[in-house]
């Protein structure tokens, strides 16, 4: 729980202290997708899953992160 909490803090201090506006937001969620993969290994116990349902998880962890910020990168001009 204590590293859910500062990778949370880490995130806030991305929204609030980042002066370029797409590195803040690239910033926030990629640690998004960070929270992401601690959930899955520490509490669901990903690490223990067969090869390709872990290979799964991280690949749409990955593009759960990723979709959106090229999507908002490309609306942001």
């Amino acid at each position: 729980w204590l590293l859910l909490l500062a990778v949370s803090a880490a995130s806030f201090l991305a929204a609030e202290y980042l002066g370029e506006r797409r590195l803040a937001v690239a910033a926030i969620l990629g640690i998004a997708a960070l929270k992401v993969l601690v959930v899955l290994f520490r509490f669901m116990e990903l690490g223990a899953a067969p090869k390709p349902v872990m290979v799964f998880f991280l690949v749409w962890t990955a593009v759960c992160a990723v979709v959106p910020f090229t999507l908002w990168w490309l609306a942001s001009g």
